[in-house]
């Protein structure tokens, strides 16, 4: 099991830390400098997505290929309904047939390995302790 590390740095602001040292902050939503917990998944959902197609992607147009992604959060009552994940890639070079061979070929990479998108879709089970 992976975990990560939550202190609290001020008032409604907890600074998250990994095993390899990264960090950033999370607090309510509007703080600046920080993500809020809905940012947060859906920076998993981006992060994870985009990294599964890029070998895939960079196989077909080269190490130094450009792209950006965006995820959109529908919620509804406080529970996030949908996310709609978007990769735009510049494939410039390929004629249409390539590119919807390769959209295609990333979309199941990312169908295939983003284990954030895939443990959404199944569902996850989450449990809170509170300690003294």
């Amino acid at each position: 099991m992976t975990s990560i590390k939550a202190t609290r740095t001020s008032p409604n602001t907890y600074t998250v830390v990994n095993d390899s040292g990264a960090e950033l902050r999370v607090s309510a939503p509007g703080v600046p400098g920080t993500f809020s917990p809905r940012e947060l998944l859906q920076a998993a959902v981006v992060g994870c997505a985009s990294l599964s197609a890029e070998a895939q992607l960079a196989h077909q147009l080269g190490q130094d290929f450009q792209a950006s992604a965006t995820v959109e959060a529908k919620e509804t009552t406080g529970l996030i309904t949908d996310l709609l994940y978007t990769l735009h890639v510049d494939m410039q070079g390929l004629d249409k047939h390539a590119q919807d061979k390769l959209i295609a070929s990333a979309a199941r990479k990312i169908d295939r390995l983003c284990a954030v998108k895939r443990s959404i879709h199944h569902g996850i089970n989450t449990e809170a302790v509170i300690t003294a």
